[in-house]
């Protein structure tokens, strides 16, 4: 692979994240790289947003917006080296990934459908 190839475009963020996953694991990376992953994983989580996600369309557009940029900020951040080496990797983890996350979903749902019952059953007693 040429590093022409290996640069991450903004439709790829599901192997973004895997690449910024193994940038933060390699010694190479300066603390530089790593504050706006953690920045961008902090501000996924948080529970306060910039922007409150009820006032319509601009709630949200927040959430698309920064997240994608910092990761990408991340990513240009990077040594060469470990962006190609973590991109290497990335590509054979994605499918991996992919059945984590569904079966991080059906989990998530699971318990959802769990709850619901549970209350409903407890509501009706």
């Amino acid at each position: 692979m040429t590093s022409k190839n290996l640069v991450p475009r903004p439709w790829m963020l599901k192997k973004e994240i895997i690449v910024l996953y193994y940038a933060l694991q390699d010694k190479r990376t300066s603390v530089i790289a790593k504050i706006p992953i953690i920045l961008s994983v902090a501000y996924l989580l948080s529970p306060i947003d910039w922007i409150p996600d009820f006032i319509p369309f601009f709630g949200y557009v927040d959430d698309i917006v920064v997240i994608p940029l910092l990761l990408n900020f991340a990513i240009r951040l990077l040594p060469r080296e470990v962006r190609e080496e973590s991109l290497i990797k990335a590509s054979g983890k994605q499918k991996k990934f992919l059945l984590v996350s569904l079966f991080v979903l059906f989990l998530l749902i699971s318990a959802l459908v769990g709850i619901f019952f549970l209350v409903r059953h407890l509501i009706n007693k």
